[in-house]
């Protein structure tokens, strides 16, 4: 992992860095542009972003610079940045690695505020490369320069003609669009904005590369984009980033104005990750994180370009659902059934009809058609066109549907433009989205897709595209409604400083009894228990706390409690407690004869309840975040766990308690008492609470089992194991450790 560059504050950054370039717009549309390296060869990477420049029509000054020319392409050549009439708002270094560093000084000295470092050969080829970049960064923060690079591809934007870059991308002619991308991928990323713009109908404004992004990141560019009037839609590609705890805060800003953010995360296998780092010399911390930041800031996740063009499409139309209960009309009753599945299984549901719908539609639907959700109109519009319409309009009128799919089979030529005026007639009087899956070919429907892309109806080849693009607007629309609903509340804070003192200094793992009392110091509830270091001390404490009981060694150099067999439970009677004291310790000694034992813990046995599991992992990228799921199998083998970046607010704690598959249990599923969920909510909250205030000194907590008992009976951790994070450089702590 030596390629890996640790996050340092960016050039370009955000508000929050002080000192560092905001000012993007400079960036994108510069007065002056400098070429530092430019070849009289308009056909090498150095010779063709001038070469792009002017065939664009760029309307600024363009000042190549390289001692050996005395012009390029017609166009003056100076000698060094000192020598430039003017301060460009831009730089391009197009020189070798080695040449990098003094030309970004000579830069600096000249006051140029963005500078595009194409070069390759730093932190992604790792060995003295990381050194290389290193200086760079240092370079930029002595002058504040906002740097986007190295080992990138450039920038376009296509509505000032600033066609910064190389590549065959560059060659074509685009017109200006409303979506604004970043990527940290030059080539990936300008595919995408080729094939969208060209073949998928989307139109690009703004694209921009970052390569090993040492300065202005990712999300400086997303804040940007949020800001910038013209762009409607934001995209990004990303192989990590450097700065991920800003990543909720910058989705929150996106859904506060109603932009819909639209993300590539990749690298997300081992080998995956290990690509990552040759390319762009950025290692992305755990998915699962990614993914719970992508929740929590109402990020969509894309797998493939086409996802983005028809999600794309589907928000232009500029209408999103009030709720996710979808209602389909087809002439088809297989791409119905097809569209149906795939639209429950990204989360939405049928719409039941009211039943003065059902009425209505009884009066002229065929009755060898369908009137349960989706309905089949059958082929009988082709006798009577108004089916469409009359269908479409009653439908829509249903208070109980927040969007509409249609399927049109391959309709094409006249009867095909006629049904698409009947459609549009419908859908351009309602906010509720209309989206049609259409598979006739561009070349027999043009007058009917003409209509629809006047009016802003999507309309997509597939069922299964078309109910993508639904769940992707249902999605980002549930959650601006989650966003609007806890915007105003407060995440819990607390202050516990004998917490942080217990833990201060510690070298390594805290044994369950302190980290159970640690626990309870932010209100967690915690079993019944003493730490006895006699046997006379143990048999006070069990007739303390009530028969049966449990023991365990407590020692901080033997993790393994249960393969040690330093754990008996179930102890009923005083002589079993006698026997079973010596027993333990007696293992533990012949398991690890030198370590450290602090004592034998005498616990109270808890009786019923459901067993789950709560974690926080410090992670050095994101921060505290916090997990939750049902313990055993669920936890262990089929990964059914939440995640969410701390803080965390009570709501979102139901969110993730909701979110996972084994929730029916918690519910109360086949007749069985539901569980006091209630209570483990704010267990959530108070661990969420405890990851923040001890954020400096904890590297990973379990808690596992906690027992969730019955509606208002609590909850009650059972076990705990602390890792702190001066002994952070253990691996993750596994099941076996946590009992």
């Amino acid at each position: 992992m030596s390629a890996f560059l640790p996050a340092t504050p960016a050039a370009g950054g955000s508000a929050a860095q002080n000192d560092m370039r905001t000012d993007l717009e400079r960036f994108f549309n510069p007065r002056a542009i400098a070429i530092v390296g430019a070849s009289q060869d308009l056909n090498t990477i150095s010779g063709q972003p001038l070469k792009f420049l002017r065939s664009h029509g760029y309307k600024g000054a363009l000042y190549p610079v390289n001692p050996r020319y005395q012009e390029v392409a017609g166009v003056r050549c100076h000698a060094s940045l000192a020598e430039l009439p003017e301060v460009p708002d831009l730089a391009l270094i197009l020189v070798n690695a080695a040449r990098v560093a003094d030309m970004l000084r000579q830069c600096g000295a000249k006051g140029v505020p963005y500078v595009i470092i194409f070069s390759s050969g730093f932190s992604e080829v790792g060995g003295g490369g990381v050194n290389m970049q290193q200086e760079l960064v240092s370079i930029a923060r002595e002058f504040n320069i906002g740097v986007i690079g190295p080992n990138c591809q450039g920038m376009i934007n296509v509505a000032d003609s600033v066609f910064a870059g190389f590549g065959s991308v560059f060659n074509a002619d685009y017109e200006p669009g409303v979506v604004s991308m970043v990527s940290q991928s030059g080539g990936f990323g300008f595919s995408v904005m080729n094939l969208s713009s060209k073949d998928g109908g989307l139109a690009f404004r703004q694209m921009v590369t970052t390569g090993n992004e040492i300065g202005v990141s990712t999300l400086d560019f997303v804040e940007y984009f949020i800001r910038d009037p013209q762009t409607e839609i934001i995209a990004g590609y990303i192989e990590g980033l450097k700065d991920a705890r800003r990543l909720v805060e910058v989705g929150n800003k996106a859904l506060a104005a109603g932009k819909p953010v639209l993300m590539w995360k990749v690298g997300n296998t081992e080998q995956g990750q290990r690509a990552a780092v040759s390319h762009t010399a950025n290692l992305g911390g755990a998915m699962a994180l990614y993914q719970a930041a992508f929740r929590q800031a109402g990020i969509l996740q894309v797998e493939d370009i086409q996802d983005l063009i028809d999600y794309g499409r589907a928000f232009r139309c500029g209408r999103l659902p009030r709720g996710n209960r979808l209602a389909i009309i087809t002439i088809s009753g297989g791409a119905g059934i097809l569209m149906t599945d795939e639209c429950i299984g990204r989360g939405m549901q049928l719409a039941q009809f009211a039943p003065e719908t059902l009425a209505r539609l009884r009066e002229f639907v065929p009755s060898f058609g369908s009137l349960l959700n989706p309905v089949d109109v059958t082929a009988a519009i082709f006798n009577d066109l108004s089916l469409i319409n009359r269908t479409l309009q009653t439908i829509i009128d249903d208070p109980n549907v927040d969007c509409v799919a249609m399927i049109n089979a391959s309709l094409q030529g006249e009867i095909a433009a006629r049904i698409a005026a009947e459609i549009v007639a419908v859908a351009t009087k309602t906010d509720k989205p209309v989206l049609l899956a259409w598979s006739a070919r561009d070349v027999v429907a043009p007058e009917a897709y003409g209509m629809l892309d006047q009016a802003r109806i999507p309309h997509y080849k597939s069922p299964v595209r078309c109910g993508r693009a639904l769940a992707a607007l249902s999605w980002c629309a549930e959650a601006r409604r989650r966003f609007e609903a806890q915007r105003a509340e407060v995440a819990l804070r607390l202050s516990r400083p004998v917490a942080r003192e217990a833990l201060a200094g510690k070298t390594a793992d805290v044994s369950e009894h302190a980290a159970k009392r640690i626990l309870a110091e932010y209100g967690i509830s915690v079993t019944r228990e003493g730490l006895a270091t006699t046997k006379e001390q143990a048999l006070e404490a069990a007739k303390r706390i009530g028969y049966p009981v449990a023991l365990k060694v407590q020692s901080p150099d033997i993790s393994h409690k249960t393969e040690a067999k330093a754990v008996r439970l179930g102890i009923a009677a005083d002589a079993e407690l006698a026997a079973a004291y010596d027993e333990v310790l007696r293992n533990a000694i012949a398991h690890k004869p030198d370590a450290r034992i602090e004592g034998v813990l005498v616990q109270e046995t808890v009786q019923g309840g459901i067993e789950a599991i709560l974690g926080v992992t410090n992670d050095p990228l994101f921060g505290p975040a916090v997990m939750f799921g049902l313990g055993g199998i669920f936890a262990e083998v089929l990964k059914d766990v939440a995640f969410r970046l701390a803080p965390v607010t009570p709501s979102v704690a139901r969110e993730m308690i909701a979110e996972i598959k084994g929730y029916p249990l918690l519910a109360g599923a086949r007749g069985k008492a539901p569980a006091d969920i209630d209570a483990l909510a704010d267990a959530i909250v108070r661990l969420s609470a405890l990851a923040v205030d001890l954020e400096a000194e904890l590297a990973e907590l379990d808690v596992n089992p906690l027992f969730v008992m019955d509606k208002g009976k609590g909850v009650k951790a059972a076990d705990a194991l602390i890792r702190p994070r001066s002994n952070a450089g253990k691996p993750p702590m596994n099941a076996d450790e946590r009992r």
